[in-house]
């Protein structure tokens, strides 16, 4: 008789889930467990049936189309490299991916995309996008014709989305507020916000959490101003550079999107006669850098690889009706990111 998940989980006293994820290399297993398993696996002769899914698989390949903002947008760099290890994982399980990528927001060429996606004969869609009439429209549409769509990174509201990989990002503000409070406790509050786009919902978000959990915290807040930078470098220069010209009372500037984040940088160190303390957000090279060089005192990351890597493993589990398939949303948690964890 052959030996089963339920004969190594029994035999490991884990669950049968923990039992498939160490097998198959996933790093939500410890280290010490995986190979316990494994070598269990080994003694009892435990012989995998991925082959023969595989051969099953490949007579219905489902298609993912993928549509991504990061045309000189480093952040999605690290999204696109879960993306493609998810691939790797699942590829011989029917899953294969098209990805298109665009610069910016504009929502015109995100619907061409959507429509050469779906020309293409993709079966289901990943889309990360900003809010807009026409896209909920187009994504409702979608729906109706049975091609289901996954929002990444981006959460779009009224619309009969699958499900929604990506972070809190009310939370992400919520913890930025948190850290400018216990770091500058004895200080009344001249904050600067510097967001992408006003109309981008995560950056809009991140700016309630901020502003809700400082005011609950403390009752010296001012906002002194909101500046949009179209997460460009030149732009957020420029008008961060005009804000701290006009207010130089300004002591906490909060950026809410990493793209950009290189022209704040530089707007700092041009005006580096006055002490400010800097919140920023996800961890790119720039932020990095300017981190490491105290010209940020902390970053709010977002795991942008593991949302790359979920979106893939959950349309696989759905598509292909792996296990429980219930269309259930995946939020990453905000990491806190120091000077010394880039040292």
């Amino acid at each position: 008789m052959s030996v089963t998940l339920k004969d190594l989980a029994k035999a490991s006293g884990v669950s049968i889930g923990t039992v498939s994820r160490a097998l198959n290399d996933k790093n939500e297993v410890s280290a010490k467990t995986s190979e316990k398993i494994r070598q269990l696996a080994h003694e009892l002769g435990y012989i995998p049936n991925r082959a023969g899914r595989a051969l099953s698989a490949q007579k219905s390949i489902s298609c993912i189309g993928v549509s991504l903002p990061s045309i000189n947008s480093p952040f999605f760099d690290d999204i696109k490299k879960g993306i493609d290890n998810g691939l790797r994982e699942f590829k011989d399980l029917g899953i294969d991916v098209i990805l298109k990528e665009q610069e910016g927001w504009d929502v015109s060429t995100q619907i061409k995309i959507i429509d050469e996606l779906v020309e293409a004969g993709c079966k289901a869609l990943v889309i990360c996008c900003v809010d807009s009439i026409s896209m909920r429209d187009k994504i409702n549409s979608l729906f109706e014709s049975g091609i289901p769509v996954v929002l990444l990174n981006n959460e779009v509201p009224e619309t009969n989305r699958l499900f929604f990989v990506g972070p809190d990002y009310l939370k992400s503000g919520q913890v930025a507020a948190s850290m400018v409070t216990k770091c500058c406790n004895f200080t009344p509050l001249k904050i600067l916000l510097v967001v992408g786009f006003k109309d981008h919902i995560g950056h809009k978000t991140r700016v309630k959490g901020f502003i809700d959990e400082l005011k609950k915290e403390r009752d010296d807040v001012d906002i002194v101003d909101t500046i949009e930078g179209c997460d460009q470098d030149i732009i957020t220069q420029q008008v961060t550079m005009k804000a701290f010209l006009e207010h130089p009372e300004i002591n906490v500037v909060y950026m809410t999107s990493g793209s950009g984040v290189s022209g704040l940088g530089a707007a700092i160190i041009a005006d580096s006669m006055h002490k400010r303390f800097v919140v920023a957000c996800d961890e790119i090279y720039t932020t990095k850098e300017l981190v490491k060089n105290d010209i940020i005192d902390f970053v709010v990351c977002q795991q942008p690889y593991n949302q790359g890597y979920q979106v893939i493993k959950k349309l696989h589990e759905y598509l292909n009706k792996v296990g429980n398939t219930t269309a259930c949303d995946y939020i990453v948690e905000p990491v806190i990111k120091v000077k010394t964890h880039f040292d």
